[in-house]
């Protein structure tokens, strides 16, 4: 019977799950990271050598994987402005950024607030937010410039 890479790993695939929820704790994140450990495995199965233990090789993928992004979690602070709606991760410190951005971003005047979201948080480039508020490009750079700075001011109290 000849060596298949792709039914080693079927074989392999439920005990990586039951390894990933123990790790997580989260059937959602487990999922998650299971598929990634695969999609990594099959990125790189020229590494694996054909009859040393795939298991093993899988489990410390995955265990790195977990790890890595525990690491990479543990130093982003995520904070989305959309629409007026913000999002932070669930950590004392970010609630505190969160209220003050978001106080600091409903002081701003309604049209400086329209100029923020459409170039600095949606990304959009001057133009487009001059045709869409129906101004000049000079006006847009100036509110955006009175929003930023009012936006320091405020940050920094």
């Amino acid at each position: 019977m000849a060596y298949s890479f792709e039914a080693e790993l079927i074989r392999c695939m439920p005990n990586l799950q039951r390894y990933a929820c123990k790790l997580t704790r989260d059937a959602s994140a487990a999922e998650d990271l299971t598929q990634d450990c695969l999609a990594r495995a099959l990125s790189r199965q020229h590494r694996f050598e054909p009859g040393t233990n795939m298991q093993a090789w899988l489990t410390t993928m995955l265990k790195n994987l977990h790890f890595n992004n525990l690491q990479r979690d543990k130093h982003v602070t995520k904070v989305e402005l959309w629409d007026g709606a913000m999002s932070v991760e669930a950590s004392q410190i970010a609630r505190l950024v969160f209220r003050d951005v978001d106080r600091a971003f409903s002081a701003l005047t309604p049209s400086q607030r329209k100029v923020v979201k459409l170039v600095a948080i949606e990304g959009r480039p001057y133009q487009e937010a001059a045709e869409k508020l129906n101004v000049s490009i000079g006006t847009i750079r100036s509110r955006l410039c009175r929003a930023r700075e009012r936006l320091n001011t405020l940050m920094a109290a």
